[in-house]
C-alpha cells in the first residue's frame, strides 16, 4: 500500500516540475522576444528568466 501512494505522490511531484519547468520556458522565451525588439540583451534577460523565474521576469519589467 504504501509503495502505490509513493509513486502516486511521484507522479505528481514529476508533474509539478514538468509544468513549472515549462512555465519558466515559456516566460524566458517571451522576455527573450521582447529583450530583442526593445534592442537591450535578450539572451541575458532570457537567461535571468529562466535561472530566476518570477523574479527575473519582475526584474525585466521593472527595467524595461
Amino acid at each position: 500500500m504504501t509503495d502505490d501512494r509513493t509513486r502516486q505522490y511521484a507522479r505528481r511531484l514529476a508533474r509539478l516540475a514538468g509544468g513549472t519547468a515549462v512555465v519558466h520556458v515559456a516566460l524566458a522565451w517571451l522576455v527573450y522576444r521582447d529583450a530583442v525588439d526593445r534592442d537591450v540583451s535578450g539572451p541575458r534577460w532570457a537567461a535571468f528568466t529562466l535561472i530566476g523565474g518570477l523574479f527575473g521576469l519582475a526584474g525585466y519589467l521593472r527595467r524595461r
